[in-house]
């Protein structure tokens, strides 16, 4: 349902004010025992038994007890009966004032005048005849006799396939009243049940249930109450297939509390499509050009010609002779494919004839200077025609360059395989923005940084992955697996915090395509630390976006390593509406052709926002959980300069930082508040961010330019 204009008019107060912890006289804290035990059966609160009861897990689990001023007490589950139908949780409250329970425990809670926000995450675990462990929030009214009584806000909406290999199940939905079916939601009691009221602002009209989801197995997702119209069900299969099929003739009710089946599917081969289109063929005649010294410049001069495959680069001596393109093996010089939309299966090379073929071609990832890069596929001639497979080179753009002979070129014309089509057909005209990324040997009089625009300094000049001055901070930087001369993003993790320090990266169309999110978490395997995989309490937030890097599933599956992961809260932070998911979208407002570097990262002292909220350091096992999250940009101006930032003045550039304490705060959009100079996060973190830009205007942060 959606909230009533008033009601929505106190929130927006509430949530813009948020609660201070301590609110009572927390010097009579006291220690109590709670007995919480089920609202009758069948219920839907933390596993789902057979015939559909739910019972408290023995594992033991958390709960908050939320106090009349929004001060908040975590108590841990101390037993639980033989039955599992009751538990006892027991710590530390005021003797008085108490007003509700939560289940799971909720590390942050905006609670004032009876509304409590709460939130369930849109990506959520498929379990085998149940639910993701502690995404079925409940609610509890605190009596003085010491017994809770838990009921769910939330309903469940289960689903049934009949075929295998299915990896995400994603459900979408108009809600008749505005409402939404996940992210934050208020809830308040009116009698003696909680109402839960969700607005479509503040959350997501969807739910996907993402897993190794096995034929004939039922799945359950949580979602808000209310009816549903016009719904969309879409089946992913771990070929990448799709299969959806939409309903605008019924409504889905949701209920608290209750379970509500979807009808068992049977995908039938017809129904699965794939966006895989066939593959084919591109080429290049010295012959074509229709002024050939305007494209053929000499070596170290590249141009750009186009022709109905795309923009090839050519950076060759134009020999007149016989009318060809001449790559001598000690020069600048090179011819570029176009980006093919598709991976180069083979090369066709044609030598003018009459001329030399007693010597070898090399295939690149990149352009290179004057000798051969790293990496390459070095091929002797076969007469004048020469076909070489570079079909594991695994690139959708190659440079050809001559070896160790003058190679006089009248045509070139190459096969690439199907592909699927996506925001960008491959890695562009300039697939890896920024200096070349080449690992430096040991020198101890060197930095072993990389020249890369958005690194912050590091140390670490024997490239052991550790930083020679603080210890505890643990280098990685990523390469893009489906192109391994090109990075994915570089990050510092910390061993003491368990969490990432910083995520840097560039963004740029190279890195857009279609292949989904893979949510194939693990451990990264460059940082040979122990890393975090989940927190509880906490939702898994991707430093660098999974939606940030979609040109292949094997380069998706990169954003999963730990070392990108940062706990993050689900209700009003990470979720649709929150805070950050909102900071998020104004990035993605400002990638450009000329691309934009960011560095996404924590902070984990006590941090006071500007509007007066601070957020206190907290631990949950071994990780200490960030107090702020923020994003610190750089990009030129206009976007479109076609020049390196190291080659722009300072008034060419613009460079911010925003920050975010790590609270709930659904609906904030950011602001010229959460805005702070590069040089005020550097006196914040202690840290030194763009290095490599020396002209970086560090000191100012205008509003205007990121369009606040």
């Amino acid at each position: 349902m959606k909230l009533k204009t008033t009601i929505l008019t106190l929130c927006a107060i509430l949530l813009a004010a948020g609660c201070d912890k301590g609110g009572l006289d927390n010097h009579n804290l006291i220690h109590r025992d709670f007995t919480a035990a089920l609202d009758g059966a069948p219920q839907t609160r933390t596993s789902l038994a057979s015939g559909g009861s739910v019972l408290w897990d023995e594992s033991g689990e958390g709960i908050t007890i939320v106090d009349e001023l929004g001060a908040t007490y975590d108590l841990s589950q101390t037993a639980v009966s033989a039955d599992r139908k009751s538990a006892t949780f027991s710590g530390e409250v005021p003797q008085s004032g108490c007003k509700y329970a939560i289940y799971p425990a909720q590390p942050e809670v905006d609670y004032e005048s009876g509304l409590v926000s709460l939130g369930i995450p849109t990506t959520q675990e498929a379990v085998e005849g149940g639910f993701e462990t502690a995404t079925n929030i409940a609610i509890s009214l605190v009596g003085t006799d010491g017994n809770l009584l838990f009921k769910n806000i939330c309903g469940l909406i289960g689903f049934t396939v009949a075929n295998s290999d299915v990896n995400t199940i994603r459900f979408s939905a108009t809600e008749v009243s505005g409402g939404a079916l996940t992210g934050t939601a208020l809830v308040e009691y009116t009698g003696s049940d909680p109402d839960c009221v969700s607005d479509i602002d503040k959350g997501a009209d969807y739910v996907e249930l993402e897993g190794d989801i096995k034929a004939g197995r039922t799945y359950y997702a949580i979602a808000f109450p209310g009816t549903y119209k016009d719904f969309t069900i879409t089946f992913t299969d771990n070929d990448g297939r799709t299969a959806t099929y939409t309903k605008s003739d019924a409504n889905l009710v949701v209920e608290r509390s209750k379970v509500v089946n979807v009808s068992p599917f049977t995908i039938a081969d017809g129904d699965w499509t794939s966006d895989e289109l066939p593959g084919g063929t591109a080429s290049l005649s010295y012959s074509e050009l229709p002024t050939p010294s305007t494209y053929v410049k000499g070596y170290g001069s590249p141009a750009e010609y186009t022709n109905e495959f795309g923009k090839w680069t050519i950076c060759a001596y134009n020999y007149t002779n016989k009318s060809a393109f001449q790559l001598n093996k000690d020069k600048v010089a090179y011819i570029g494919t176009p980006a093919m939309p598709g991976v180069i299966k083979s090369i066709t090379v044609t030598i003018a004839s009459g001329e030399t073929t007693n010597g070898k071609l090399c295939f690149c990832s990149e352009r290179g200077s004057n000798s051969t890069p790293a990496g390459s596929m070095i091929v002797p001639c076969e007469g004048s025609v020469t076909t070489v497979d570079v079909s594991s080179l695994d690139l959708k753009q190659i440079w050809i360059r001559a070896d160790d002979f003058c190679a006089r070129i009248t045509d070139i014309s190459l096969v690439y395989g199907s592909y699927i089509p996506g925001d960008d057909p491959g890695p562009g005209t300039n697939p890896d923005p920024g200096p070349d990324p080449v690992v430096p040997p040991y020198d101890p009089n060197a930095k072993a940084d990389y020249g890369w625009f958005e690194l912050p300094a590091q140390t670490d000049k024997d490239c052991n992955g550790i930083d020679d001055v603080i210890s505890d901070y643990y280098y990685s930087h990523t390469f893009r697996a489906d192109a391994p001369r090109i990075r994915n993003f570089s990050c510092c993790y910390s061993k003491y915090n368990m969490q990432p320090v910083w995520v840097a990266a560039p963004m740029h169309s190279c890195y857009k395509g279609s292949s989904g999110r893979n949510d194939s978490y693990k451990a990264d395997p460059n940082i040979k630390c122990a890393q975090a995989s989940k927190v509880d309490g906490y939702t898994r937030g991707h430093m660098l976006g999974s939606s940030d890097r979609t040109v292949s599933k094997e380069t998706n599956r990169q954003v999963f390593y730990y070392s990108n992961i940062g706990a993050q809260l689900q209700s009003g932070f990470n979720t649709g509406g929150g805070s950050w998911n909102n900071l998020e979208s104004l990035t993605d407002g400002q990638w450009c052709a000329d691309t934009l570097y960011q560095v996404i990262g924590c902070i984990f002292t006590s941090f006071t926002d500007r509007y007066g909220k601070t957020v206190e350091p907290r631990t949950v096992g071994s990780v200490h959980v960030p107090t702020a999250y923020y994003k610190v940009l750089i990009r030129t101006k206009s976007g479109k300069t076609g020049k390196r930032l190291d080659q722009c003045t300072a008034s060419e550039i613009k460079c911010a930082a925003f920050i975010l304490a790590h609270r709930s705060n659904a609906g904030h959009k950011p602001s010229a508040s959460d805005m702070y100079t590069v040089s005020e996060l550097e006196a914040i973190t202690g840290l030194n961010y763009f290095v490599n830009v020396p002209n970086a205007p560090k000191g100012t942060a205008v509003a205007s330019d990121w369009g606040l």
